[in-house]
């Protein structure tokens, strides 16, 4: 009797049990949130890139990549806000048309843009609207400034000839003489955009510059270019000095050069004219001498140095100051040849250049203008493995003195002894 008095008990808490369980619904115990509206749409990206200038009338192009939720996609809306317009404007509406991309994993639309008028600097916002048809919308918005996209161009100083020691000499055809421009005078290259709160700086916001194109017109003759460089790719102020060379055959006759910056995007172009420069004639050297240089022995021996100031072979024991080019070595089968004058402010140094018109059609101012060319690292006191052929601008002893050599014949009588012939054109 104690056992069923115990199970009867148990058994209706088991039946209890058993009801409440069968009493609950699936959809009562998972709801755990309410739906209150549908979902807005999708938008990925709408980005012109990382440029936030543009010059009015540019044309860019940007994409939208967006996607549906809950409702289908109705149209896109592109509105635009310039500075200091308080309002926006509808630029264009673009009804819904399916271009889904497998890669992008969305609907994509193309927007062709063309950049208004407006104050330089002016702040232009951009929103493109993506709305469904139930009404929701998202909106992603682009900020840029308004850039002058015409540079400018001014001429501050020149001509200088950078050839001649005096900066002021007549030039010759041949001679460089620099300019000092000024590119975009008072320009800035960039100015802040939302999100950035900095302070939007003074000056003219300019497109970023490409390049810098010179011409040069002789006589009545028709303009010709003869000079490009690449700019630094900036819209700020830029002065810099632009060297050019007189052009061959201008002696005589006005000589116009002419600077043109250029913009690639959009493609503008601003230059300005130098005033008139009338070459003189450039100094032709004497007439054509020769010298040979005899090597003998281990040391060289007694011929094997030249000066080229007064034309003639100087021995062992001369004075070193007149040794402005000597034969030096013949180990290895290889001619060496050096100026043996002090490594001082007296001290010849020689360049060797590939072109044999050098020699051929060499001029003062030509000899001077290839010396120059060089560079500072070309500028040596010896040269190894000379062959004929070899042409050899020399500077004498820290003047502005010039000769020009080539060497026409290398004549080896042993392993050590050899003889090396030269033309020689000097004033």
């Amino acid at each position: 009797m104690k056992f069923y008095s115990f199970a009867r008990p148990a058994l209706g808490a088991l039946l209890a049990l058993a009801l409440l369980a069968t009493g609950c619904k699936k959809d009562e115990l998972d709801d755990y949130y309410t739906v209150t509206g549908a979902q807005f749409p999708t938008v990925l990206t709408n980005a012109f890139g990382n440029a936030t200038k543009y010059a009015t009338g540019e044309t860019v192009a940007f994409e939208l990549q967006f996607a549906a939720q809950t409702s289908p996609i109705r149209q896109v809306v592109i509105l635009q806000k310039v500075e200091p317009a308080r309002d926006s404007v509808v630029l264009a509406t673009y009804p819904y048309a399916p271009a889904f991309s497998k890669r992008k994993n969305a609907d994509t639309l193309v927007v062709s843009y063309t950049v208004p008028p407006g104050a330089n600097k002016a702040l232009v916002r951009i929103d493109a609207r993506v709305e469904s048809q139930n009404g929701q919308a998202k909106t992603r918005s682009i900020y840029f400034r308004i850039a002058e996209a015409v540079p400018t161009v001014a001429i501050n100083s020149g001509p200088t000839n950078a050839t001649l020691p005096t900066a002021t000499a007549p030039p010759a055809p041949g001679d460089s003489v620099r300019y000092n421009i000024t590119l975009n005078a008072g320009g800035i290259t960039t100015a802040p955009v939302p999100p950035a709160t900095t302070v939007v700086p003074a000056g003219i916001l300019y497109k970023d510059l490409d390049s810098l194109i010179v011409y040069a017109k002789i006589g009545a003759a028709a303009e010709r270019r003869i000079d490009r460089r690449k700019l630094t790719t900036t819209g700020a102020q830029t002065s810099l000095n632009v060297s050019v060379r007189v052009p061959t055959g201008s002696e005589g006759q006005p000589v116009l050069f002419r600077f043109e910056a250029k913009v690639r995007t959009p493609a503008r172009t601003a230059s300005a004219t130098t005033a008139a420069l009338t070459p003189v004639a450039a100094l032709p050297f004497a007439a054509v001498r020769t010298a040979v240089l005899t090597y003998t022995g281990a040391t060289g021996g007694d011929l094997a140095a030249y000066d080229l100031t007064t034309f003639t072979t100087v021995p062992a024991a001369g004075p070193v100051t007149s040794k402005d080019i000597a034969i030096t070595s013949t180990a290895a089968n290889a001619v060496q040849l050096r100026a043996l004058n002090p490594t001082a402010a007296t001290a010849t140094r020689l360049v060797r250049v590939t072109t044999a018109a050098t020699f051929s059609t060499a001029t003062v101012s030509s000899a001077r203008q290839a010396f120059v060319n060089a560079g500072v690292a070309a500028r040596v006191a010896t040269l190894d493995n000379v062959v004929v052929g070899d042409v050899i601008v020399a500077k004498l002893r820290g003047l502005d003195q010039y000769a020009v050599l080539q060497v026409t014949g290398i004549n080896r009588t042993s392993a050590t002894d050899v003889t090396v012939s030269f033309s020689i054109k000097a004033l």
